[in-house]
């Protein structure tokens, strides 16, 4: 038996949140040796995306809310589900409703497969060419300097928790997903990669504008650690599972 904690971090998705874990849910029953926990992460709404969760949790004794006090953004939110986890395994899903339950439930299928489970988007067109081109701009830059052949580094993945308490992490917004799978497939740990699909179109491009600084702070922080500070620790290649 698998347990698996499903963290859902929501800033403003009154309207996703409840269809989210509605999949999240559907997707779960059909996998029967597995357990899971749903967390999700309130990052500050304005809206009613915590009442709603609240409703939930009510009827779910399997979903709980995590509130931040305030917009810490989503590596905040994260940390905080990875604090409070009480699953072996752990992924994180957005709270925009953007994977369908078939995605979820291949995901859940495979969720011991290997020490990471990774996905990749076979459907990127719908979110447009310029997030195509700076989704493209960002994997080139990291598997290349970090010696990682990988897919795409920012899909949901699943993770071993007691491997994710042990990382110290930087990234305080998207950087997050890719800081994970850097930290995690540079100790040599198994990995593989499942097709996904979106079922949303591209949100708030100015956001990840803004997140610029960070992603680069981020990235130098990483370059340091696995090639200088912590190079004994990151020496290691990920091991492909077909």
């Amino acid at each position: 038996m698998t347990s698996l904690t499903v963290a859902i971090p929501a800033l403003n998705e009154e309207k996703n949140v409840a269809p989210t874990i509605a999949s999240v849910l559907s997707a779960a029953a059909k996998v029967p040796a597995l357990t899971v926990e749903i967390i999700v992460i309130d990052d500050g709404s304005t809206d009613r995306t915590a009442a709603v969760v609240e409703d939930l949790a009510r009827r779910h004794a399997n979903v709980r809310l995590l509130r931040n006090p305030g917009n810490l953004g989503l590596g905040a939110s994260i940390r905080a589900a990875i604090a409070a986890a009480r699953g072996e395994r752990f992924i994180v899903v957005p709270g925009d409703n953007d994977m369908p339950a078939a995605t979820l439930e291949l995901v859940f299928r495979n969720a011991d497969a290997a020490d990471v489970v990774m996905t990749y988007f076979l459907n990127e067109e719908i979110r447009g060419r310029m997030r195509y081109l700076i989704s493209e701009v960002f994997r080139v830059v990291y598997t290349t300097l970090f010696d990682l052949y990988v897919v795409y580094l920012n899909g949901p993945a699943i993770y071993p928790v007691a491997k994710l308490r042990e990382l110290k992490l930087y990234s305080t917004r998207f950087s997050i997903v890719a800081e994970i799978n850097v930290r995690l497939l540079r100790q040599g740990l198994s990995f593989t990669e499942l097709p996904a699909r979106r079922q949303t179109v591209e949100g708030n491009t100015s956001a990840r504008i803004r997140s610029l600084a960070e992603t680069v702070r981020v990235l130098l922080c990483l370059f340091v650690d696995v090639h200088f500070r912590h190079r004994d620790r990151y020496s290691k290649r990920p091991v492909r599972v077909p």
